[in-house]
């Protein structure tokens, strides 16, 4: 697979590689998650003739990294629906565009709905599901992320003994708390 940089992502591309989005003139390096954006292409891209989801992030932010592989999934599930845009400006580098939007802390993720130039904010969850569902409702499209399959059970109260504890069974258990970047 080619490989792809994305900001703060380093992507491997599956399918078709990078590709250049022509727009007024400007250059905007686009792939399957998403579209870069600076302070060259941002207007034109960001231009109100469709929606668009942008992730203000800077390269060393931890929280950031965590959300990286979500907002990949999220680029990927509405990369070919034409008219909604997920975008990511690095505001550490791009500091003009993350203070004109009010960027105050990493990541800060804005919607830009069609027909407009000014976002609103997003304070909804981190995950891939979250980011979907938040899109699907603000554009009345119906997209799902697919799941691969996997071996990883998520351990509740309810199961905790029945999967540990199985003795016909090797168990690896991993204790983390969500909100912490090294984990």
């Amino acid at each position: 697979s080619t490989q792809s940089t994305w900001g703060h992502l380093t992507l491997g591309m599956h399918s078709i590689g990078s590709a250049l989005l022509v727009v007024c003139g400007l250059v905007a390096v686009a792939t399957a998650a998403g579209v870069t954006l600076t302070p060259e292409n941002f207007d034109s891209v960001v231009d109100g003739s469709k929606h668009a989801f942008v992730e203000f992030y800077a390269p060393w932010c931890g929280h950031c990294k965590n959300l990286a592989p979500e907002w990949e999934k999220l680029g990927d599930a509405f990369g070919k629906t034409g008219d909604v845009v997920i975008g990511a400006v690095d505001a550490d580098a791009h500091g003009e565009l993350g203070s004109r939007f009010g960027v105050s802390g990493f990541p800060t993720l804005k919607w830009f709905p069609k027909g407009s130039t000014e976002p609103e904010d997003y304070n909804g969850g981190r995950t891939a599901e979250d980011l979907v569902k938040f899109v699907n409702e603000k554009t009345g499209h119906s997209i799902k992320i697919k799941k691969a399959p996997s071996a990883v059970h998520e351990l509740t109260g309810a199961n905790f003994d029945a999967i540990v504890k199985d003795p016909t069974a090797d168990v690896l258990v991993e204790f983390f708390a969500p909100w912490c970047g090294h984990c």
